[in-house]
């Protein structure tokens, strides 16, 4: 009896593995069936901004003209099953509890992208306004491909008190055997940032007072007529740069290089021009004004005149200038000399010397144009003139600090060219 069993027992444990493994694969195909059955995934994101700058998904500012809506259908790239006669149905208007809506903007026609493995765009559709809603027809969505739906609402112009929550309805219908699945999508209202509103007007208000002030107290006397066509100048020549050469020709390219934005690498002649003003020049204000003149002209010659923006070269250069003061006239020399503006031919030579200093130097101007440029364009100016609330959790670590240290390395590799420049203009 006991041999029997010995015997009955050894095929049993050969053959358990088989049985096990046949588990598996029955297992895995049905959860691949599965899968390949279940609808694709639709995630809808309102606002749409730039990819480089996202906007807050879910939280739009009263006030604003326009606001795109993506509504994104993916399907699992493990699927299986290709998917046909997708129709689409989204809400432009909107519900809420104050009875505040959104308006559909009709004169915009609803778009639609197919993209491939790799974000190729495969093939471009335009959906329809039916009534209050924009309606997609997709012929087709095959496995590692998505469709991206766009369709445009405008915010109403009310100032609400307190946030308000407006829902939509996505409704969304994966061929004709299947019904219409209902997606809700929740949108934040809120007001402007008025508080910051007052400090932009305060700062230009400030700024306009402050230039007639200092220079009726005799403030620009502190500066040469060479001075002041330096700064004047080189303003002129970081519009060329900008608007002229930067936007038509360079910028295009640079920003299709990875993180070539988020480290200001187009930026380097631009940090290049304000280094040499500063070297030309030496004295507190030569960033604030250089950074002014470029801002005037670029308002004249390309976005039209808005005060509110005077106070924006101030945000970034005046942090600068407080360091010039610090440096004084030691400013991009290795002289450890710190708060002497003038300082005898002899004091200067004996002063003790730090290697490296200049660099140093160029670094820390640098880093703070960049840092309190983007700082001021987010949080301030951004989200008042033009109504746009940022992901700042993204936009600190992506875009204000790494430009602080893009602007840093340009401003301390160009101290030696700014130095060659101004020596030959004093000779």
């Amino acid at each position: 009896m006991r041999y029997m069993n010995k015997k009955t027992l050894a095929p049993i444990i050969l053959i358990l593995p088989l049985i096990l493994y046949a588990a598996i694969v029955a297992i895995q195909t049905s959860q691949l069936y599965a899968q390949a059955e279940q609808p694709p995934e639709v995630v809808i994101t309102a606002p749409v901004g730039n990819p480089i700058r996202p906007q807050r998904d879910g939280v739009v500012i009263v006030g604003r003209s326009q606001v795109p809506v993506r509504i994104s259908i993916i399907l699992s790239e493990t699927a299986t099953k290709n998917w046909t006669n997708i129709e689409v149905l989204a809400d432009g208007v909107g519900s809420s509890e104050e009875g505040i809506v959104f308006e559909p903007v009709t004169s915009r026609r609803p778009t639609g992208q197919l993209i491939g493995p790799g974000g190729k765009v495969l093939i471009t559709i335009n959906g329809e306004w039916t009534g209050t809603e924009a309606y997609f027809k997709l012929p087709y969505l095959a496995p590692g491909q998505r469709w991206d739906l766009y369709y445009y609402i405008a915010p109403p112009d009310l100032i609400p008190k307190e946030p308000i929550y407006v829902t939509f309805i996505i409704k969304v219908k994966f061929g004709e055997e299947y019904g219409w699945q209902e997606i809700p999508k929740t949108i934040k209202l809120i007001r402007p940032p008025i508080l910051r509103l007052y400090i932009v007007i305060a700062l230009a208000t400030a700024v306009f007072v402050g230039l007639v002030v200092l220079g009726r107290i005799g403030f620009f006397e502190m500066y040469s007529t060479l001075d002041l066509v330096s700064m004047a100048m080189i303003g002129a020549a970081m519009v060329v740069w900008v608007q002229i050469i930067g936007r038509q020709f360079v910028f295009p390219i640079t920003d299709r290089i990875p993180f070539a934005y988020n480290f200001a690498v187009a930026d380097v002649p631009y940090v290049l021009l304000l280094i040499t003003s500063i070297a030309l020049v030496r004295k507190p204000g030569a960033a604030s004004l250089t950074l002014f003149v470029y801002n005037i002209v670029s308002e004249i010659g390309w976005y039209g005149i808005n005060p509110l923006w005077w106070a924006y070269p101030f945000a970034q250069g005046l942090p600068v200038d407080l360091y010039i003061f610090i440096r004084g006239r030691a400013i991009f020399t290795n002289k450890a000399i710190l708060f002497k503006r003038t300082i005898s031919e002899e004091e200067f030579e004996a002063a003790w010397e730090i290697p490296g200093l200049r660099f140093i130097d160029g670094f820390i101007v640098g880093f703070l144009r960049g840092f309190f440029m983007q700082v001021s364009l987010y949080t301030v100016f951004f989200p008042n003139l033009f109504r746009l609330e940022y992901l700042w959790e993204y936009i600190f670590w992506w875009i204000v600090i790494p430009w602080s240290i893009g602007n840093a390395i340009g401003g301390a590799i160009s101290v030696p060219i700014a130095e060659r420049i101004r020596e030959a203009a004093q000779y």
